[in-house]
């Protein structure tokens, strides 16, 4: 079977799943701020009207009910609207299986020379993950992100123009850890100009660029204001500043050295390790810096280093170099130790609750560790197909 019609059976498939089998998927976490805010807006509230959307839930689900500010594109919510046409639990089992869905492609798009037993396997892998278990379980965002890199990397092995363009659109849906993704495959394509494939792409992710920023009006007529406006709402809520939940590796080292989480020291530490990392990158890499799934490696680890909002389901991301470490296949015992211990060491934070997170930052390192000592994950000549 074609790969459209087999993705359209089977969310014919999911959403019969969702609508008749009573999975125990809980819908009042991270799931509630995307269905209440795609369901304020069938009824006609925009997407960043914050007073009017807090009204509106809280008369739909009681007084004290906690909601925040959306914090993501419009396009993301517009996307995920025909969610919000379910009953709560159906949706949280709908959005539960897309993003069961979206792992696991980005799983077999990350293993193109795995044979099909094992592909299969690194998908099981990738969905016991412990970041990629978490986020099943809450309902979390950032599968969109992973996609989009895997198909990224899929489309420049077949020099494909739509599909770079698409993995560029997907990172879009969580900015602050698809950012650099988006300017490293940008500038890859940029550097890659002269040839058709990538003019094409630029193309193509150009009018995508304008298209998605056209459909974000029927979201909200003023989104570029008040979206800022909803990001600023949100650095405001109780628990963002200290950010006591935060995994990143900035957070932990000024945790470490105050006692206390606190995410503008975090964000000036990182801007400094941010400027550290790219020039170490860019004399450790030179010359080999144009190969499309290294420079998306980078990209993944530099992202979850300097990042200073971090959740532990971000992590996710990091199945894009063990994947393709795992792939090319680490050479030395070592760095196969290293590569199994960077996979289970989040397990080891599941155990110890918040004293695990920076267990989270120690897996990326033993990643970077892995990427430094040539142990890079440089890709044969593009497959045919």
């Amino acid at each position: 079977m074609k790969p459209i019609p087999l993705l359209l059976a089977w969310l014919l498939l999911a959403l019969m799943i969702a609508l008749f089998i009573p999975l125990p998927i809980p819908y009042y976490q991270d799931f509630s701020v995307l269905y209440f805010s795609d369901k304020a807006l069938l009824n006609g509230i925009a997407l960043y009207d914050y007073p009017a959307q807090l009204e509106w839930v809280r008369a739909q689900t009681r007084p004290d009910f906690e909601f925040h500010p959306y914090p993501y594109p419009p396009w993301y919510a517009l996307a995920t609207l025909p969610i919000a046409t379910l009953p709560i639990a159906a949706a949280a089992r709908l959005w539960f299986l897309l993003n069961l869905t979206m792992i696991g492609a980005a799983a077999w798009m990350l293993t193109p020379r795995w044979g099909i037993p094992l592909r299969l396997l690194g998908i099981l892998a990738a969905v016991m993950f412990i970041p990629a278990f978490g986020l099943l379980i809450v309902g979390q965002y950032s599968a969109p992100v992973l996609l989009g890199t895997a198909l990224f990397l899929w489309a420049a092995r077949r020099e494909s123009p739509w599909g770079l363009a698409a993995g560029l659109g997907l990172m879009t849906f969580k900015p602050h850890i698809g950012l650099f993704l988006a300017l490293a495959g940008l500038g890859w394509l940029v550097f890659r100009r002269r040839e058709a494939f990538a003019r094409r792409a630029i193309a193509f992710t150009t009018l995508l660029a304008v298209w998605l920023a056209a459909f974000g009006l029927l979201a909200d007529p003023r989104w570029p204001l008040t979206y800022l406006d909803s990001l600023l709402r949100y650095r405001e809520i109780p628990g963002v500043q200290s950010c006591g939940l935060c995994a990143s590796f900035s957070v932990g080292v000024v945790r470490l050295v105050t006692g206390q989480p606190d995410t503008r020291q975090a964000a000036l530490l990182s801007v400094l390790l941010g400027l550290g990392l790219l020039g170490w990158f860019a004399w450790r890499f030179r010359g080999k810096i144009a190969e499309p799934a290294l420079l998306m490696c980078l990209a993944v680890v530099f992202t979850l280093l300097i990042d200073p909002y971090l959740l532990n389901y971000d992590y996710i991301l990091l199945l894009v170099p063990l994947a393709l470490l795992a792939g090319r296949g680490v050479r030395s015992l070592a760095g196969r130790v290293a590569l199994l211990a960077a996979y289970l060491l989040p397990w080891v934070a599941l155990a110890l609750g918040r004293a695990g997170n920076p267990l989270l930052a120690v897996s990326t390192l033993l990643a970077v560790a892995l990427l430094w000592q040539n142990e890079c994950p440089i890709e044969d000549a593009p497959a045919a197909g």
